[in-house]
């Protein structure tokens, strides 16, 4: 039998905004709806985000800022040019997939999501007419365009369980939308998009018209613990340390998946996973 599939490194942000609710203050999550024939969670709803490429591990220190990638190198347990890969990542693809670019120019001045420079890289890069991280940092060279990584901060990290054909290391980070950007799915990857509070989002799949894979579904859990933007961001930057979580899918006998166990579930098979000696 083969073994497990290669791991690939990704990043996904979960871009967050406070909204005025009847009685009270509430956070509303991006959710956009993966392409019917994607090869990795089809349909179902999941936060922008996607592969590192090489090229974000060597995007030019002039283009990025807000990140000393070797200072949190040990949090991330990867080497600094790896960490910096995450970042680019997070940010190329959620403004690939959203349409969100979280950046400034380099006078500090916002930037136009509208302009037609912008709009049409970003659908350059989601029909993949544009080369992938080369083409993108020579457009923020061209455009005068500095990545903020400041605006991301690590939330947590999770692996693909070993039975999916296609697997990931994926850091999550959780990003406040910028005020003068509107969100919309790129019609290629992602067909739709939502915004909905944590709460809602999981009663929509727990009646099953909400398609959620799970770390999105245990981020969520987490999320409507918190009342504001300010409050979850708080929480995720006070961690001691972001544990790496690879859950276990359960298989029946004609290989199709019957549940999912988290690490920390009773149930868990730990005696798979321990590394020989």
């Amino acid at each position: 039998m083969p073994g497990p599939a290669a791991v690939r490194s990704a990043a996904t942000v979960v871009v967050l905004r406070d909204t005025a609710a009847v009685d009270a203050a509430a956070v509303e999550v991006l959710l956009l709806r993966r392409h019917a024939r994607a090869g990795f969670a089809a349909d179902a709803w999941v936060f922008p985000g996607g592969v590192v490429e090489a090229a974000d591990r060597r995007l030019p220190a002039d283009r990025w800022s807000g990140l000393d990638s070797a200072a949190v190198a040990e949090r991330f347990a990867a080497s600094a040019d790896e960490v910096l890969g995450f970042y680019v990542a997070a940010v190329r693809e959620t403004f690939e997939e959203s349409g969100l670019l979280l950046a400034a120019r380099d006078d500090g001045s916002p930037v136009d999501a509208t302009a037609p420079s912008v709009r049409g890289q970003r659908e350059a890069m989601a029909s993949r007419d544009a080369a992938e991280g080369a083409d993108f940092g020579a457009w923020l060279e061209r455009e005068r365009l500095v990545l903020d990584f400041g605006l991301l901060t690590y939330l947590s990290r999770w692996v693909t369980p070993t039975v999916e054909p296609r697997r990931y290391d994926t850091c999550f980070f959780l990003a406040r939308a910028p005020s003068a950007q509107v969100a919309d799915a790129d019609r290629v990857e992602t067909t739709e998009r939502r915004w909905l509070d944590p709460a809602t989002a999981l009663d929509e799949h727990h009646a099953g018209r909400l398609r959620l894979i799970y770390p999105t579904l245990r981020t969520l859990e987490w999320l409507a613990a918190h009342a504001t933007v300010a409050a979850a961001v708080a929480a995720a930057a006070a961690q001691p340390s972001v544990r790496s979580v690879q859950p276990h899918i359960e298989l029946d006998a004609d290989g199709r998946p019957v549940r999912v166990l988290h690490p920390d579930d009773p149930d868990f098979p730990a005696h798979l996973y321990e590394r020989s000696a």
